[in-house]
Protein backbone atom coordinates (compact mmCIF):
# COMPACT_ATOMS: atom_id res chain seq x y z
CA UNK A 1 0.00 0.00 0.00
CA UNK A 2 1.22 3.55 -0.50
CA UNK A 3 1.42 6.01 2.30
CA UNK A 4 -0.18 8.75 0.93
CA UNK A 5 -3.10 6.93 -0.77
CA UNK A 6 -5.34 3.66 -1.05
CA UNK A 7 -6.96 2.45 -4.10
CA UNK A 8 -10.33 1.46 -4.56
CA UNK A 9 -9.52 -2.48 -5.70
CA UNK A 10 -7.57 -2.31 -1.85
CA UNK A 11 -10.91 -1.00 -0.25
CA UNK A 12 -13.24 -3.41 -2.62
CA UNK A 13 -10.93 -6.22 -0.67
CA UNK A 14 -11.05 -4.77 2.35
CA UNK A 15 -15.17 -3.63 2.12
CA UNK A 16 -16.39 -6.26 -0.31
CA UNK A 17 -20.13 -5.38 0.31
CA UNK A 18 -19.53 -1.74 -1.14
CA UNK A 19 -17.66 -2.85 -4.31
CA UNK A 20 -20.67 -2.36 -6.28
CA UNK A 21 -22.06 1.44 -6.52
CA UNK A 22 -25.53 -0.42 -6.62
CA UNK A 23 -24.49 -2.28 -2.94
CA UNK A 24 -26.11 0.37 -1.08
CA UNK A 25 -29.99 0.39 -3.07
CA UNK A 26 -31.11 -2.77 -0.81
CA UNK A 27 -29.99 -1.53 3.01
CA UNK A 28 -32.46 0.27 5.02
CA UNK A 29 -30.70 3.58 4.56
CA UNK A 30 -29.81 4.13 1.22
CA UNK A 31 -29.75 7.46 1.51
CA UNK A 32 -27.18 7.41 4.02
CA UNK A 33 -25.23 4.49 2.79
CA UNK A 34 -21.65 4.99 0.54
CA UNK A 35 -20.65 2.39 -1.80
CA UNK A 36 -16.40 2.09 -1.77
CA UNK A 37 -16.21 4.06 -5.46
CA UNK A 38 -17.19 7.50 -2.65
CA UNK A 39 -15.48 6.07 0.03
CA UNK A 40 -11.88 5.72 -1.83
CA UNK A 41 -11.94 9.42 -2.41
CA UNK A 42 -12.94 10.77 0.96
CA UNK A 43 -10.75 8.81 2.91
CA UNK A 44 -7.67 9.50 0.72
CA UNK A 45 -8.49 13.45 1.07
CA UNK A 46 -8.57 12.91 5.03
CA UNK A 47 -4.74 11.02 4.50
CA UNK A 48 -4.09 14.27 2.78
CA UNK A 49 -5.57 16.66 4.69
CA UNK A 50 -4.58 15.39 8.83
CA UNK A 51 -1.31 13.72 7.50
CA UNK A 52 -2.13 10.45 8.68
CA UNK A 53 0.25 8.56 6.19
CA UNK A 54 1.66 4.92 8.08
CA UNK A 55 -0.66 1.81 6.98
CA UNK A 56 -1.07 0.37 10.48
CA UNK A 57 -3.09 4.41 11.36
CA UNK A 58 -4.64 3.85 7.98
CA UNK A 59 -5.82 0.13 8.46
CA UNK A 60 -6.85 0.87 11.69
CA UNK A 61 -9.18 3.78 10.96
CA UNK A 62 -11.39 2.41 8.04
CA UNK A 63 -11.38 -0.86 10.68
CA UNK A 64 -13.07 1.46 12.70
CA UNK A 65 -14.97 3.09 10.33
CA UNK A 66 -16.61 -0.04 9.03
CA UNK A 67 -17.57 -1.02 12.51
CA UNK A 68 -18.89 1.67 13.52
CA UNK A 69 -20.79 2.49 9.82
CA UNK A 70 -21.73 -1.20 9.21
CA UNK A 71 -19.48 -1.43 6.10
CA UNK A 72 -20.53 2.38 5.34
CA UNK A 73 -24.42 1.62 5.69
CA UNK A 74 -24.40 4.66 8.51
CA UNK A 75 -23.83 8.28 8.87
CA UNK A 76 -26.34 8.65 12.12
CA UNK A 77 -26.09 6.59 14.99
CA UNK A 78 -29.94 4.52 14.89
CA UNK A 79 -28.92 2.13 17.59
CA UNK A 80 -29.73 3.62 20.20
CA UNK A 81 -30.33 6.36 18.63
CA UNK A 82 -28.41 8.78 20.26
CA UNK A 83 -29.45 13.01 19.01
CA UNK A 84 -26.42 13.98 17.34
CA UNK A 85 -23.99 11.01 17.21
CA UNK A 86 -22.85 9.96 13.55
CA UNK A 87 -20.36 10.33 10.75
CA UNK A 88 -18.57 6.87 9.91
CA UNK A 89 -16.85 7.00 12.86
CA UNK A 90 -19.94 7.47 14.92
CA UNK A 91 -18.31 10.10 16.80
CA UNK A 92 -20.19 10.96 20.28
CA UNK A 93 -21.52 14.22 20.18
CA UNK A 94 -19.38 16.09 21.81
CA UNK A 95 -17.18 15.47 19.50
CA UNK A 96 -18.98 15.77 16.69
CA UNK A 97 -19.26 19.37 18.05
CA UNK A 98 -15.64 19.74 18.61
CA UNK A 99 -15.20 18.95 14.96
CA UNK A 100 -17.97 20.96 13.82
CA UNK A 101 -16.63 23.58 15.29
CA UNK A 102 -13.00 23.16 13.73
CA UNK A 103 -14.39 22.74 10.64
CA UNK A 104 -17.29 25.25 10.70
CA UNK A 105 -17.25 27.70 13.14
CA UNK A 106 -19.71 29.91 12.36
CA UNK A 107 -22.01 27.66 11.49
CA UNK A 108 -21.37 25.54 14.42
CA UNK A 109 -21.69 28.02 16.87
CA UNK A 110 -25.00 29.22 15.60
CA UNK A 111 -26.28 25.50 15.54
CA UNK A 112 -24.89 24.27 18.80
CA UNK A 113 -27.70 24.19 21.82
CA UNK A 114 -29.23 20.94 23.67
CA UNK A 115 -32.48 20.07 21.73
CA UNK A 116 -32.28 17.43 19.89
CA UNK A 117 -32.85 19.68 16.66
CA UNK A 118 -29.86 21.34 17.77
CA UNK A 119 -27.50 18.21 18.35
CA UNK A 120 -28.86 16.79 15.02
CA UNK A 121 -28.22 20.54 12.87
CA UNK A 122 -24.76 20.28 14.24
CA UNK A 123 -24.18 16.41 13.11
CA UNK A 124 -25.90 17.23 9.50
CA UNK A 125 -22.31 20.12 9.56
CA UNK A 126 -20.17 16.98 9.20
CA UNK A 127 -22.06 14.25 7.16
CA UNK A 128 -20.63 15.26 4.04
CA UNK A 129 -18.93 12.33 2.18
CA UNK A 130 -15.60 14.25 2.98
CA UNK A 131 -16.13 15.53 6.51
CA UNK A 132 -17.94 11.94 7.69
CA UNK A 133 -14.89 9.96 6.64
CA UNK A 134 -12.56 12.52 7.56
CA UNK A 135 -14.07 12.31 11.27
CA UNK A 136 -11.63 9.12 12.48
CA UNK A 137 -8.67 10.90 10.80
CA UNK A 138 -9.49 14.11 12.94
CA UNK A 139 -10.25 12.15 15.81
CA UNK A 140 -6.61 10.38 16.20
CA UNK A 141 -4.91 13.60 15.04
CA UNK A 142 -6.29 16.01 17.33
CA UNK A 143 -8.22 13.45 20.33
CA UNK A 144 -5.95 10.86 20.60
CA UNK A 145 -2.90 12.16 19.44
CA UNK A 146 -0.56 9.52 21.70
CA UNK A 147 -1.13 6.82 19.16
CA UNK A 148 -0.70 9.23 15.96
CA UNK A 149 3.28 8.78 14.21
CA UNK A 150 4.36 7.03 17.09
CA UNK A 151 6.56 4.47 16.24
CA UNK A 152 5.40 1.75 19.07
CA UNK A 153 1.58 2.78 18.33
CA UNK A 154 -0.34 1.46 15.99
CA UNK A 155 2.51 -0.37 13.82
CA UNK A 156 1.37 -2.26 10.22
CA UNK A 157 0.22 -5.69 11.14
CA UNK A 158 -0.16 -5.24 14.53
CA UNK A 159 -3.69 -6.52 15.84
CA UNK A 160 -2.99 -5.68 19.51
CA UNK A 161 -2.03 -2.11 18.63
CA UNK A 162 -5.40 -1.62 17.28
CA UNK A 163 -7.21 -3.11 20.05
CA UNK A 164 -5.16 -0.82 22.14
CA UNK A 165 -6.31 2.20 20.34
CA UNK A 166 -9.99 1.05 20.43
CA UNK A 167 -10.35 0.33 24.01
CA UNK A 168 -7.70 3.01 25.62
CA UNK A 169 -8.08 6.04 22.60
CA UNK A 170 -11.31 6.25 21.30
CA UNK A 171 -12.51 3.74 24.88
CA UNK A 172 -14.83 1.46 22.86
CA UNK A 173 -15.87 -1.69 23.26
CA UNK A 174 -13.61 -4.42 21.96
CA UNK A 175 -15.59 -7.57 20.39
CA UNK A 176 -14.10 -10.17 17.96
CA UNK A 177 -16.56 -8.64 15.28
CA UNK A 178 -13.61 -5.59 15.46
CA UNK A 179 -11.00 -7.97 15.07
CA UNK A 180 -12.08 -10.04 12.43
CA UNK A 181 -12.99 -6.61 10.70
CA UNK A 182 -9.62 -5.41 11.52
CA UNK A 183 -8.15 -8.70 9.85
CA UNK A 184 -9.84 -8.12 6.30
CA UNK A 185 -9.13 -4.95 6.58
CA UNK A 186 -5.20 -5.61 7.00
CA UNK A 187 -5.23 -8.26 4.64
CA UNK A 188 -6.55 -5.96 1.79
CA UNK A 189 -3.67 -3.37 2.45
Amino acid sequence: MSTTAITLDQLNKAIPVRASDSSCSSVSTPDECAPNSRAVKAINAAISKYGVTQRGEIVALISLMAYESANWQYNVNHFPGRPGQGTRAMLMYNFIEQYAQALYPSEATLAVGSSTEALNNVRALVLNDNDSFGSAFWYLVNKASGYHAKADKLRSGNADDFKDYIVNGVGAGWDDTRHTIWETVNSAF
